[in-house]
């Protein structure tokens, strides 16, 4: 018996919307794969060479220790800070802002602490580097010292791209 016309443009409609819809998924799905996933910003970051400096904050030149006045007191604590280097290359293809969080562990691997640098208007391409630091002023886990940091390591960082 034959197929009536009716019948047969109907499975044709069908293969054809069927042999779009797999071309198109194709498509997409070879699009996702050949881009990837844009750069991580994380991997724009590096930290490095930590340590603990101490020095006397017998720097005031005017110090006085023989008045009234304890706001200029000649200080002989010692004050300590963890410096660490660290370096933002922007690696994508204009300039962009750059908030990073940078994390303090001790020697077992626990978190004590975390601190923040940034670079603004960094051009792509181009490299920041600087020293930044663990202060007294810095609020670390439980109470620790900062004698007590053993490493830094980077946490988290946002890139936020700029229209010029």
């Amino acid at each position: 018996m034959p197929v009536p016309a009716s019948g047969r443009r109907g499975r044709t409609l069908t293969v054809v919307v069927a042999v779009v819809v797999l071309l198109l998924a194709a498509a997409g799905v070879s699009w996702w794969a050949l881009a990837g996933e844009e750069d991580d910003p994380i991997d724009h970051v590096e930290v490095s060479g930590g340590k603990l400096i101490t020095s006397d904050s017998d720097a005031y030149e005017d110090c006085d220790d023989t008045d009234e006045y304890t706001y200029n007191d000649c200080d002989t604590d010692t004050d300590e800070t963890y410096e660490f280097v660290y370096k933002i290359t922007n690696k994508g293809d204009g300039p962009a802002n750059y908030s990073v969080i940078v994390n303090a562990f001790d020697e077992d691997g626990d978190f004590l602490g975390q601190t923040y640098i940034g670079s603004a208007h960094l051009a792509a391409g181009k490299t920041d580097a600087d020293k930044s630091q663990f202060s007294d002023y810095s609020e670390l886990e439980d109470e620790r010292e900062l004698s007590d940091i053993a490493s830094v390591k980077v946490a988290h960082v946002e890139r936020v791209a700029l229209a010029n």
